[in-house]
């Protein structure tokens, strides 16, 4: 399996390549001549558990920049992308994200997947007065804590996404909790958020136990039979691409899903890795779904994606779109490529993303994207499970409340 889905990830990066050439070579010569490009960088764990991740979002990111080239560019400029690896790895994306700032000279940057790689790279963006938009990594340190005057998530962060799970849980019967999650930031604040939210819904709920595997871990069975032995009716889990799927395969041969409730992080990609074998009935969330939305716009960047990559499009890649175009937005409205003058004109613009209108808030640079709940459930129509009783939550309903955001910056 994991083989199978490292050849997956090394087929992706080559396409990727591939058409990353092409778009470069799409403007003809004798306007790049003339016109310096705008230069972006992605940073993103094209190595281990993310790559399924980055390689998605980087198709989005490459369909969003092929549409804008051939519409003339940004503010006449065509757009290029330099994409570095950083390996899930702290040293190693801060390497490559000061390498891509120093020696490539990019103008702007996307990623990452790890929410602890980000956090390493704000003192960066800091130092080089760069900016950078966040499409995968969520922690909500980002917009507070950390905060730095460099960053937009356009991601549904950790305390958005915690509510947004206990809302949805807060509708079901069970009393009884295990929490598994993978153990860095990103897992401990999601659950925590959980934690916090289902208190203030449902106070006679208990978590009797938390368990924390390694991100990456490969074997969780002493984790499913504790789990089973602990007498929970649910589990809540933060886990998502390949833990998540490693997780669902191993748990299957215990009858897992058919004794406790089960309810993770079931983005597209990990649907479509699944297959077949995902269990139909879980409680499920996800940051971006194409069947979450039905209006014109999406239709066509499904039509348009299938048949530039031959799939459905992930999560990842609807936010790697919609980042490319809120960049868009935001430089046309500086009229400059001044990153302090780019930061600024963000504060307050609304996108029409593929996900409908989007805000950024200019306290913290939060983008007021949505948060998808659901249950896992056959559908005719796509070779893999989607979502039934699908709960799309706007932004402003889950993300923290603006008076809040001074008090914790202390």
């Amino acid at each position: 399996m994991r083989s199978k889905k490292l050849i997956k990830g090394f087929i992706g990066i080559a396409l990727a390549l591939v058409f990353l050439f092409t778009l470069s070579i799409y403007v003809p010569a004798a306007s790049a001549a003339k016109v310096k490009p705008i230069k972006f960088g992605s940073d993103c764990g094209y190595s281990g558990v993310c790559f399924m991740y980055c390689v998605s979002s980087l198709k989005g990111v490459r369909l969003a920049m092929e549409e804008i080239n051939a519409a003339g560019g940004i503010m006449g400029r065509p757009i290029t992308l330099v994409t570095r690896d950083s390996e899930l790895k702290v040293n190693t994306g801060v390497r490559e994200l000061k390498d891509l700032i120093l020696r490539d000279k990019v103008d702007f940057i996307l990623g990452d997947c790890s929410s602890g790689v980000c956090l390493a790279f704000l003192p960066v963006l800091s130092e080089y007065k760069k900016m950078m938009v966040h499409f995968i990594c969520n922690t909500e340190a980002i917009t507070v804590e950390k905060h730095v005057p460099y960053a937009i998530q356009m991601v549904p962060n950790t305390y958005m996404e915690g509510r947004g799970q206990a809302r949805m849980r807060a509708k079901q019967p069970y009393k009884t909790y295990c929490y598994i999650g993978p153990d860095y930031d990103f897992g401990h604040r999601e659950f925590q958020a959980f934690k916090e939210e289902m208190a203030k819904l449902r106070p006679e709920v208990k978590i009797i136990k938390e368990f924390w595997p390694k991100l990456g871990e490969k074997d969780f069975t002493s984790y499913i039979t504790a789990i089973l032995s602990s007498g929970a009716e649910a589990v809540q889990s933060s886990h998502y691409g390949g833990d998540l799927v490693a997780f669902v395969k191993q748990a299957k041969p215990y009858g897992f899903f058919e004794k406790v409730s089960f309810a993770s992080l079931f983005d597209v990609d990990v649907l479509q890795e699944l297959g077949n074998e995902c269990p139909e009935g879980l409680t499920a969330y996800c940051r971006a779904p194409f069947f979450g939305e039905k209006g014109e716009k999406m239709a066509k960047f499904v039509t348009t994606y299938r048949k530039a990559f031959g799939e459905y499009p992930s999560d990842w890649a609807v936010m790697g779109y919609d980042s490319m175009y809120l960049y868009k937005k935001i430089i046309e409205k500086a009229r400059t490529t001044d990153t302090a003058a780019v930061m600024k004109a963000s504060e307050g613009i609304v996108l029409d993303s593929l996900r409908g209108p989007i805000k950024v808030r200019a306290i913290d640079h939060m983008a007021s994207v949505p948060v998808y709940e659901g249950v896992t459930a056959k559908d005719p129509n796509y070779p893999f499970l989607i979502y039934k009783d699908l709960w799309r939550i706007p932004g402003e309903e889950v993300w923290r409340p603006e008076a809040e955001i001074p008090k914790l910056r202390k």
